[in-house]
């Protein structure tokens, strides 16, 4: 275990117990005093010098001699092991991720009777984190496979811990241990009379010597006890704090767990902040867990979760302390504990604002320990942030629909029902740092009136309505599903203007029932907290159905026919009485009439057309009432037309009733027809009032 300044090492006595690598050390030469250490260079800090560590497995005979003694040492295997995460011991991957076998360690003289002044042979024999020599293996100077130095093994020998710690996450406290192989002693003809055995004790092939990651805690302890621990080093390696308590919930009205960005939308001002802890093994000193809630003017500092100089050096970063309790134990638990505290929101010392809507609020919490005396803490948990989220405003009520309508009884290809509107949201999207909220969505649905089920047709996507972003940026979103297409222009700050086209394919159901021509259009706000806002809607016909019109009559005294709303088969439905059938006669004249009863309607012939073809058809079905919020009459579907040759009519005086003679003599007939009949009448009259 060295013994004083034997064997001598860096400095000129002892240093490869507890040395402490965290500042580096100045160059160091015993030239001009015995020369046996020699010029070491100075290092950096997390280095350790070369010919700082040593193993030396002396194998005293101790006067023995003659006396059947014949084992001796001339090789061994050593490793460094370092701390992880305070609880177990691992290779240092960057110097001996296996246990390396030194061979040529030169053993005691047989010719020693005690141990006495046995350490004097130490320098002579000892092995070194040395580079190796030809002329001597026996030192410490770690190599891969190849012979090349390891990434932590410097080529003077000097050993760099802070890389090694650094690589490998390693907690900063390094240990090397080492195992002995023990030979019989070839003395063969000697007063020992040995037996030549080539090996007495190895504890490679007994599965004693070093440790590696596949291993169980029991099995490293019982390697490592089989060893010898020789060296030990650390760099920056502090005494084990509590375990960091962790923040898992922060309350709102759903379940209130962090999402993966660790933060949560509450609608509640003093939410009751909770997550999870290590309890103290001692119920009569517990853990106590303590939340800061941040102060804006001095944000918390990354650092203050993973290093101990920057948890002290910003201790004005810590934030307002909100409250502290015991760390209770939690079987439910992964950590073994559980805690929780409310932010009261009343712990805010001005000119902090406290907890406000459409605002945010992080939070941290440590561990004190009260089982040593010294009250240590841990270091900060995870922040948790809380964006806080009141109702949404409900969109503006000022909507407007614009319907297509048939040309010619063919709808339009492509043709789309068109719904507009603005809206103001509350929580738009914004992003700063690690920071930012998401927007309201806008939710936009339909109901036929006769239907009870809204049908969806487009809900925004996320980060839709930017709060940076400039008035006149467009955006659009598509709804595979319905087909409706929606785009957004900002027209001021806080002011979206919006348009849905929505395919007319869409509009079915139609059945000749009035009411299933009648629709409802509907949007509302939704908040980051998933709460819709009060809707705001309108209710509009949609009839895109043209008139459907038949010929029953189509001679020179009168064209007739029907008129249909809806026609499906055997299924018609006569069109509404007053919508006005539009003629165009032969010529290019027209005539305007007004469907009655069951949907007929008639025309008579202009006079002195009694041949060629005339056209029926309905310019408009009025189905349309006057848009609500603009006034403007909306027109309505136009059918197809119909057309036919009117009937001949011969021009011939002896067939009066056939279209022989002008209209105006057929006139003058038939009024000397009723005189004379109401002459007739009054004679039998007379005559009757004689008797």
């Amino acid at each position: 275990i060295g013994w004083d300044d034997q064997p001598k090492l860096y400095g000129g006595c002892q240093a490869n117990w507890g040395m402490v690598t965290d500042y580096g050390f100045p160059a160091y030469s015993d030239v001009d005093d015995g020369n046996i250490v020699g010029n070491v260079n100075g290092t950096q800090p997390g280095v350790a010098p070369a010919r700082s560590f040593f193993v030396y497995w002396e194998n005293p005979r101790g006067g023995n001699v003659g006396k059947g003694i014949c084992s001796e040492t001339t090789s061994y295997y050593y490793q460094w092991v370092g701390l992880k995460n305070n609880t177990q011991w691992v290779p240092v991957d960057d110097l001996t991720p296996e246990p390396i076998l030194v061979e040529g360690q030169k053993p005691s003289p047989n010719t020693l009777t005690s141990t006495f002044w046995t350490q004097g042979t130490a320098d002579s024999y000892s092995a070194f984190n040395l580079p190796k020599k030809p002329n001597n293996s026996n030192e410490m100077f770690a190599t891969d496979k190849n012979g090349q130095p390891m990434p932590a093994q410097n080529a003077d020998g000097s050993i760099d811990f802070k890389k090694a710690k650094e690589d490998q996450d390693l907690d900063g406290y390094f240990k090397m241990v080492t195992w002995p192989v023990t030979k019989n002693l070839n003395d063969t003809g000697t007063v020992n009379n040995c037996n030549v055995n080539p090996e007495v004790y190895n504890p490679m092939r007994k599965g004693l010597a070093g440790i590696d990651d596949g291993m169980s805690d029991a099995k490293k302890d019982e390697n490592l006890t089989a060893g010898w621990t020789i060296d030990t080093a650390f760099y920056k390696y502090d005494v084990p704090r509590p375990d960091d308590p962790t923040i898992t919930n922060i309350q709102n009205d759903t379940d209130g767990s962090l999402n993966a960005s660790g933060s949560v939308y509450t609608g509640k001002l003093d939410p009751v902040v909770s997550g999870e802890c290590t309890p103290s093994k001692d119920d009569t000193h517990p853990n106590t867990v303590t939340l800061f809630g941040e102060d804006p003017g001095n944000p918390f500092k990354e650092g203050q979760s993973k290093s101990s100089d920057d948890l002290v050096k910003s201790s004005d970063s810590w934030g307002f302390k909100l409250g502290e309790t015991v760390c209770k134990v939690d079987p439910k638990s992964k950590q073994g504990g559980s805690w929780q505290i409310q932010d009261t929101n009343k712990q805010y010392p001005s000119p902090d604002p406290g907890n406000k809507y459409n605002g945010y609020r992080r939070y941290h919490a440590w561990v004190t320990e009260s089982a040593s005396g010294f009250g240590l803490t841990s270091f900060f948990s995870n922040i948790g942030t809380a964006y806080f989220v009141s109702n949404e405003n409900a969109p503006d009520g000022k909507l407007s629909v614009t319907v297509p309508h048939t040309k010619n009884g063919i709808l339009p290809a492509n043709s789309v029902v068109t719904v507009k509107g603005t809206v103001s949201p509350i929580y738009t999207a914004w992003s700063s740092g690690g920071l930012g909220m998401t927007d309201s969505r806008m939710a936009v649905s339909m109901k036929q009136n006769t239907a009870s089920d809204w049908t969806p047709l487009l809900t925004t996507p996320a980060n839709t309505f930017q709060r940076d972003a400039a008035a006149g940026t467009k955006s659009s979103a598509t709804n595979p599903t319905s087909g409706s297409v929606l785009n957004i222009v900002k027209t001021t700050a806080s002011t979206w203007s919006w348009t849905l086209n929505i395919p007319a394919d869409k509009f079915t159901g139609y059945n000749g029932d009035d009411e299933t021509e009648k629709y409802t259009f509907q949007v509302k706000m939704i908040n980051p907290l998933n709460v819709p806002s009060d809707p705001a809607s309108i209710n509009r016909t949609v009839d895109m159905t043209p008139t459907t019109l038949t010929l029953q009559r189509y001679d020179v005294f009168q064209v007739a026919g029907k008129a249909y709303k809806y026609v499906n088969g055997n299924t018609r439905v006569p069109e509404t009485k007053g919508t006005v059938v539009h003629v165009t006669w032969p010529g290019n004249s027209s005539t305007d009439v007004v469907v009655g009863n069951q949907g007929s309607w008639q025309a008579t012939p202009p006079e002195g057309i009694n041949q060629g073809q005339f056209t029926a058809q309905v310019s408009s079905d009025d189905a349309e009432s006057t848009d609500p919020q603009s006034g403007n009459f909306q027109g309505g579907n136009e059918s197809a037309a119909v057309s036919h040759e009117l009937e001949f009519r011969p021009s011939t005086s002896s067939l009066p009733f056939a279209g022989g003679w002008p209209l105006s003599v057929l006139k003058i007939l038939l009024m000397l027809i009723l005189g004379l009949a109401g002459f007739v009448a009054c004679l039998r009259n007379r005559q009757e009032s004689r008797y």
